[in-house]
């Protein structure tokens, strides 16, 4: 059971501590997979892959100069945000 009391004297020293500590062995390895996630989570954050665009071969477009935002690789697409139409038959208030 889950919360079955363990007995006490001569029988609650039978059996393996479920609770026993950590061996050192055991702590380098957390250490280690902690440090190789925190590391990977930062390169990761860090680096940014496809940073530098690289043009299509025999494509007229060429990366984005210093200042320009269109027509070329890399450039800006401009949305335009319309508010949506009130639902048909809705009463407006006014």
């Amino acid at each position: 059971m889950l919360f079955r009391r363990r007995p006490r004297g001569e029988e609650a020293d039978a059996g393996p501590n479920p609770y026993r500590p950590t061996t050192r062995r055991q702590r380098l390895v957390i250490l280690a997979i902690t440090t190789a996630v925190v590391v990977t989570l930062w390169m990761l954050l860090i680096e940014r892959p496809g940073w530098k665009v690289q043009p299509i071969p025999g494509s007229p477009l060429a990366p984005c100069r210093a200042g320009q935002t269109t027509d070329c690789v890399g450039g800006q697409a401009n949305v335009l945000l319309i508010p949506a139409a009130p639902a048909p038959g809705a009463s407006v208030a006014r």
